[in-house]
């Protein structure tokens, strides 16, 4: 017996491959009559900005600084997405039942998705990676690979290759 896929957690970078590793989650979805959580993840600041903002400010400004700076960013990204969505799917979130939720969370990106598929109980991992080198290391991303690795639920990897329609929808830039 097939197993059932009722949510398939679709992680993007918001590389130039987006559109079509979206489009094929999307015929998954439709396929199975599954819904998406689509979820980006924002990197927190590496050490070295933070010494550095910590260097000028005290460190209570320094952590205010930073969280406004993180809540806009993820705002601002959470925006580009539902537009994004907006115009491939030809319909608003709240038209469509096919996009269940957009989360944009900083993080570990691989700690991030492992945790948001365990929280939305995916089904189905589904990441894009770039074809084109000899190796593992070449063809998976260090979070794909890690995601992979160490996932307990099953991780769709979606070949995008430098000849894939990797066209830059507008509500992205």
């Amino acid at each position: 017996m097939l197993p059932q896929i009722k949510t398939i957690l679709y992680t993007t970078a918001l590389g130039g491959h987006t559109l079509p590793v979206f489009r094929f989650a999307l015929g998954m979805a439709r396929q199975h009559s599954a819904r998406i959580v689509l979820l980006h993840v924002v990197e927190p600041l590496n050490n070295s900005v933070r010494f550095l903002m910590e260097s000028y400010l005290s460190p209570e400004k320094a952590q205010e600084l930073h969280h406004e700076a993180t809540r806009g960013i993820l705002d601002k990204f959470h925006k580009r997405l539902e537009a994004f969505c907006t115009a491939e799917l030809g319909a608003t979130l709240e038209q469509t039942e096919i996009i269940s939720e957009i989360r944009v969370i900083s993080g570990v990106p691989h700690e991030v998705i492992l945790q948001e598929a365990d929280r939305c109980e995916a089904d189905l991992i589904v990441m894009g990676t770039h074809t084109g080198g000899s190796g593992l290391r070449d063809l998976l991303g260090s979070t794909t690979r890690r995601v992979t690795l160490l996932s307990q639920r099953p991780v769709l990897i979606v070949p995008v290759s430098d000849s894939s329609s990797n066209e830059w929808p507008e509500a992205l830039i």
